[in-house]
């Protein structure tokens, strides 16, 4: 009854239920709901759905015509008695509940007690039944099309290993000349068998007797003693469990990675405690409410996810080690973002499950998420290409920072790959920003990436020089070269290559065994000096380009 009872439990706000949906289940104490055989648990979706109590009895059938009966416990049609039997359970005003039975023909235990006959119904109720108050009769004759007497109405139908129990009003006579309804004699004498099927057990029946009847959170002291006991004995099992595991690890020498501990001792232990308190919480003989709000997997959605941040973490830090080493480090600035988008994927997974399970239509929410996700991706275009190419560019790395390169028309140092964009510092010491989307489709020489840089030089000697001196200039720089420690022996050479206008050219090929440009400069600069040094020895001159100039009405030469 828990729709009739949650109407009784006081005016909750709407705004606060929603708030509060994931304790509403436990939030109004004592209420008794009614289950239609066949039909799913409720879950937190309803729970928060039910309409007040107040709100249920202005429900009128428009569709009766007839006056509804006058009695002093309101139970001129079904509905009203329902509601009026419900509000002494929720109150457990039993002397007054008992006014809603039908005491007739009923086994003479049940007749001497009664009170203890509504005890059991309000456990069963709790436990086991959960009905929409709407769907039952409020004209005074009942339901005219339900295939039974006309002085019964079926509430609801409860499933039992012996075969399925109606849960039954009956209309009888008032013993003042009237007739009023209440829950037929057939149904009362079922209570006890249904307490065998659906009451707290043995166990928990001792208990319930024992403490006082106190409702917190929609359990019962008993049941809080209870699962207070298995929560500890859940904490020492996910302990123990834990420690054994991270013995292990050092037994295998892994105990140098903090992550792992950090990870066992957090999401992992976590994970093993609400697994043990998932697995024993039927023990406490939870009430419908509680039961929906542990069927909406709550807690264990939680654990489950704090387990595959944990392991995002863990697989993350250990891929940023094996970059380091391997001389990377710059593209682990790439794993925070791609962790947190994998972290927020998990997050979506599990709000949306966790939604599922707690009743809510999730088909709606996803084809609006999908919506906004196409317009998000089409307002993100840009940043989405330009985080693609800086994952492209750690991933080839075509540069690192640090190096220097030629960039199109752009040439300096990498001083930045950042998630939009990489900055070049050029040699005017200006700093150029390029979206990393472009970057990584220009064509880019990498300058710091070679293992020796070239000198190629043409020397031109005078053409009055003779063969001989033109010898001895070659064997000369060859013989350098040879000897030359900064000069790459193979393939170093000069070859005298073309009779010029005004000179005879030698072209000199060779790499200088370095990459700082500096140290190049310097070789250069030593290079440059001992050919002069050859050409100077061999009695000959470097040509100079000759240029004749004629003056405005200067005659030319005869």
């Amino acid at each position: 009854m828990s729709h009739i009872l949650s109407a009784h439990s006081g005016n909750v706000s709407r705004i606060a239920q929603i708030l509060f949906f994931i304790l509403a289940v436990l939030f109004i104490p004592g209420n008794t709901a009614l289950a239609v055989e066949g039909e799913k648990k409720p879950t937190v979706a309803d729970l928060i759905e039910e309409a007040p109590a107040e709100d249920v009895k202005k429900i009128k059938d428009v569709s009766v015509s007839k006056a509804i009966p006058q009695d002093d416990y309101d139970r001129g049609t079904p509905r009203s008695s329902i509601l009026g039997l419900a509000d002494a359970l929720t109150n457990r005003d039993y002397e007054r509940g008992v006014h809603y039975l039908d005491m007739r023909n009923v086994p003479a235990y049940i007749r001497s007690n009664p009170e203890e006959i509504l005890r059991e119904l309000k456990i069963i109720a709790d436990r086991s039944l959960w009905v929409d108050v709407e769907t039952i009769s409020e004209d005074p004759e009942g339901h005219k099309d339900d295939g039974l007497p006309s002085y019964r109405d079926i509430i609801a139908r409860l499933k039992t290993p012996d075969g399925v129990v109606d849960i039954l009003v009956q209309r009888v006579p008032d013993g003042k000349g009237g007739r009023v309804w209440k829950l037929s004699n057939k149904t009362v004498a079922e209570i006890p068998r249904l307490y065998e099927h659906f009451g707290y057990g043995e166990i928990g029946d001792r208990l319930s007797r024992m403490l006082p009847e106190v409702d917190f959170m929609g359990l019962v002291l008993w049941q809080w003693v209870m699962l207070i006991g298995i929560a500890l004995g859940a904490y020492i099992i996910s302990w123990i469990i834990t420690r054994l595991f991270i013995a292990i690890l050092r037994l295998r020498k892994r105990h140098t990675y903090p992550r792992i501990q950090t990870f066992a001792a957090g999401p992992l232990k976590f994970l093993v405690f609400i697994l043990i308190v998932r697995a024993n919480f039927e023990l406490i003989a939870p009430s419908l409410r509680a039961q929906a709000l542990f069927d909406s997997k709550t807690v264990l959605i939680l654990a489950v996810t704090w387990l595959f941040t944990g392991l995002v973490d863990l697989g993350f830090g250990r891929l940023g080690d094996r970059m380091k080493e391997a001389g990377n480090a710059q593209a682990t600035v790439l794993l925070r973002p791609a962790a947190s988008l994998v972290k927020v994927i998990i997050l979506l997974v599990a709000v949306i499950s966790w939604l599922d399970n707690l009743g809510f239509n999730v088909s709606a929410m996803l084809a609006g998420l999908g919506v906004g996700g196409i317009a998000v991706g089409l307002a993100a275009q840009k940043s989405i290409e330009n985080l693609i190419g800086a994952i492209t560019l750690y991933a080839a790395q075509p540069v690192r920072i640090g190096d220097f390169c030629k960039a199109g028309s752009t040439l300096g140092v990498v001083e930045e790959i950042g998630l939009r964009s990489t900055t070049l510092r050029t040699l005017d010491r200006t700093l150029v920003t390029v979206p990393n989307a472009r970057f990584a489709n220009m064509e880019i020489e990498n300058l710091t990436m070679r293992d020796k840089i070239l000198y190629r030089r043409n020397v031109r000697l005078r053409n009055d020089t003779s063969p001989d001196q033109v010898r001895a200039v070659l064997d000369g720089v060859r013989s350098m070269f040879a000897l030359h420690d900064e000069v790459d022996s193979e393939p170093a050479r000069i070859r005298f290559i073309e009779y010029g206008e005004d000179a005879f050219k030698l072209e000199i090929f060779a790499y200088i065994k370095t990459t700082d440009y500096n140290e190049y400069l310097a070789s250069v600069e030593d290079l440059n000096l001992r050919i002069l040094d050859i050409v100077a020895a061999a009695g000959t001159q470097l040509a100079v380009p000759a240029r004749s100039i004629r003056l405005e009405g200067e005659a030319a030469p005869a």
